[in-house]
C-alpha cells in the first residue's frame, strides 16, 4: 500500500519541524554553556574585587582607624 501524497507531504513537513527543534535545542544549549562560563568569570572576577575591597579596607584602617569613607567627598569619618 502506498501513502497518498498528501500523507507523505505531511510525514515530511513534521520531520522537517522536529530538525529544526532538535536544532533549537542545540543552539540553546551552546548558549546556555556561553552563559555558564561568562557567569563563573563574572564570579571570579566579584571574587577579586571583594579581595581587593577587602585589603583596601585593611590598609586604609591601619592608616586612619575604625570609620567610614565618604566617597563623594573623599573624607574619612572615624567612629
Amino acid at each position: 500500500m502506498k501513502l497518498t501524497k498528501e500523507e507523505v507531504d505531511q510525514l515530511s513537513q513534521i520531520k522537517s519541524s522536529t530538525e529544526r527543534v532538535v536544532n533549537e535545542f542545540g543552539q540553546i544549549s551552546i548558549s546556555e554553556e556561553s552563559l555558564k562560563q561568562r557567569k563563573s568569570r563574572a564570579l571570579e572576577f566579584l571574587d577579586q574585587l571583594k579581595a581587593q575591597e577587602n585589603q583596601l579596607a585593611k590598609t586604609l584602617e591601619d592608616k586612619y582607624g575604625k570609620g567610614s569613607v565618604n566617597i563623594d567627598s573623599g573624607e574619612f569619618i572615624p567612629l
